[in-house]
């Protein structure tokens, strides 16, 4: 897959994806799988840590962006809902761990592109974080749009 079409970045480092059509909910976990999850400065600090991220350059293409949790695991799309997994070495899960990402819904956000499923985005929808295509209407593009937030760890 090429790199992103057009300029859209997640810095390196401790982050967090806020959802732009849901302020106020970040990209979180429950067990293994991804999910959105409310956090503010009184949140615990378990409920902070894990809408925070470690930002690294792509396993499968460092012009993109892979997601690592505090316990060391990865979000990687798998059956097409976002998940953690521990990285098990193989080309497959590097890509499924790389998300490209372009801009966003509104300014400042990014929609995060699948590596290896072109034309398939992050976006949160039924209580996960799925890999859908663009039905191409504003209600999709907002469910599929994060803004990248200093780290809430």
């Amino acid at each position: 897959m090429s790199p992103p079409a057009a300029a859209a970045t997640v810095p390196l480092g401790a982050q967090s994806l806020e959802s732009v059509d849901q302020p106020g909910l970040f990209v979180s976990y429950d067990g293994d799988f991804a999910t959105l999850g409310r956090v503010s400065a009184s949140s615990s600090a378990q409920s902070r840590q894990r809408v925070t991220f470690t930002v690294i350059g792509g396993l499968a293409d460092s012009r993109c962006v892979t997601f690592r949790a505090a316990d060391g695991r990865y979000l990687r799309h798998h059956y097409l809902r976002l998940r953690l997994s521990t990285d098990d070495g193989s080309e497959l899960f590097r890509e499924d761990a790389t998300f490209c990402p372009r801009p966003g819904a509104v300014a400042g956000s990014v929609t995060l592109h699948a590596h290896n499923y072109p034309g398939s985005v992050l976006r949160h929808r039924d209580g996960g974080i799925w890999l859908d295509g663009s039905d191409g209407t504003r209600a999709f593009a907002g469910q599929a749009s994060f803004v990248t937030r200093r780290a809430r760890a």
